[in-house]
């Protein structure tokens, strides 16, 4: 082929080169039909949504300090949903520019579905969709679930399935907080804080379903670049810069205590990632990979507890352990979960948030148990402790059930799925003027 090229080239014929490379770059499975599919679909969800926003919609009074207040903390969570998690996608080298612009479509969409579905499970008596900060700010938290479980299949779905999984997991998450709050007496904060173990679990069972035994060897485009994991870490940072604010947001109370307990849980955390990744490597180095997503473990393992913690020591004892667990999951679990259960992980959330995710419900029931800890907190275990065994297992066990199902309906030929050849590829979706233009 390098030749066929170097021939035309000789004789001037620019036309047949750039009809090479515009072959070379087109699904056999996907063709240009995919296009019109994704269109059709896009358009006709988004036009459902301004529908029922037409019919149902309702602005309540605000009071304006009140949720000028409210706005900068919901800033911050925006950034992490749409700079943080859309550049932590870059690591592939060859999908970068899915990746980031796929989150802010999968973002975009499922914030506006989240926002129909909070009024209609926790405002129902108005029947109306009511929009304040409390109910963006719960949309922004449903919609990292689904951002979550993406990051296990990122690089092997079409847009088309994205914009589903959406749908139906932003449903199933919503329906989890619903059942955690009327069945075991959990407030609506706390129920929202499962989001990263229900989209771990999500995520990580719909992958297993849609596992192709073509990639059982690993893709050559499935790895990362100097560039791209510097793009990626851009991500990490971001997410760890606005971390705090994210297990703050929706406290009323001790919302100061879990800034400070999660800042430095993810302080601890860092450090202890860098240390047990040089010392399980050969050769002393740091694995990106390792950074990229353990620093961010402290973060996840604290969410639940940050405002109950009574001292910034224990959440740096926290975030220290979830460190070392993230990065030794990364390490000895990532392949051999892949070789012996079939369970592709793309972006590694089991250790970024599947795992640290069980250790904060484990750590949540001991502070629960701990008779130091504040009078707040020692009237809410009543509430609480008693189900928590209960709760946790409903949650696990709901995220892998409709991840499950969710699997199977993604799995269906009709989505557009990819060809094994061309995962992990942006070409198939997207327009590059200079391969038509390279001579």
């Amino acid at each position: 082929r390098t030749l066929h090229i170097f021939i035309l080239l000789t004789f001037n014929r620019k036309e047949k080169v750039a009809q090479i490379f515009r072959k070379s770059t087109m699904s056999p499975k996907l063709g240009p039909n995919i296009g019109i599919s994704f269109a059709l679909l896009a358009l006709s969800l988004q036009c459902i949504i301004i529908v029922l926003f037409v019919l149902y919609l309702d602005y309540p009074e605000y009071s304006s300090k009140k949720y000028i207040a409210t706005y900068a903390v919901f800033q911050d969570v925006n950034t992490m949903v749409f700079l943080g998690f859309g550049f932590m996608t870059t690591f592939l080298k060859r999908y970068a520019r899915s990746g980031i612009a796929f989150t802010m479509l999968l973002a975009a969409f499922a914030l506006q579905w989240a926002t129909i579905l909070e009024s209609l499970f926790f405002d129902s008596k108005n029947s109306k969709i009511r929009i304040n900060m409390t109910s963006i700010l719960h949309a922004d938290l449903s919609v990292v679930s689904a951002l979550v479980s993406m990051g296990a299949i990122l690089g092997n779905t079409s847009p088309i399935q994205l914009l589903l999984m959406a749908i139906l997991e932003v449903t199933c998450f919503t329906t989890n907080k619903w059942l955690l709050m009327y069945l075991f007496q959990f407030d609506r904060k706390t129920s929202a804080m499962h989001l990263h173990l229900f989209g771990a679990m999500f995520g990580l069972t719909a992958s297993r379903i849609l596992y192709r035994p073509g990639l059982r060897k690993g893709h050559e485009k499935e790895g990362s670049l100097p560039i791209s994991n510097l793009f990626s870490m851009i991500g990490t940072c971001f997410l760890w810069m606005f971390w705090p604010s994210f297990n703050a947001a929706l406290l009323d109370v001790n919302s100061e205590k879990a800034v400070f307990n999660t800042y430095y849980a993810l302080a601890a955390c860092t450090v202890a990632t860098f240390a047990i990744s040089s010392h399980i490597h050969n050769e002393g180095k740091i694995d990106m990979s390792h950074i990229r997503n353990a620093t961010l473990a402290g973060g996840v393992a604290v969410g639940l507890s940050a405002p109950l913690i009574p001292s910034a020591y224990i959440a740096m004892i926290i975030g220290f352990i979830a460190g070392v667990i993230s990065t030794l999951g990364m390490k000895y679990l990532k392949g051999r979960l892949e070789l012996y259960l079939k369970l592709h992980d793309t972006s590694g959330i089991l250790y970024t948030h599947g795992l640290p995710g069980i250790m904060g419900c484990i750590v949540y029931v001991v502070l629960l148990s701990v008779p130091s800890v504040s009078e707040d907190l020692q009237r809410v275990k009543v509430s609480h402790a008693d189900y928590w065994q209960t709760a946790l297992f409903v949650t696990m066990t709901m995220g892998s059930l409709t991840g499950f199902v969710t699997g199977f309906i993604l799995k269906l030929n009709i989505w557009k799925q990819p060809s094994d050849m061309k995962c992990y590829d942006d070409q198939i979706y997207w327009e590059f003027p200079h391969l038509a233009t390279i001579i």
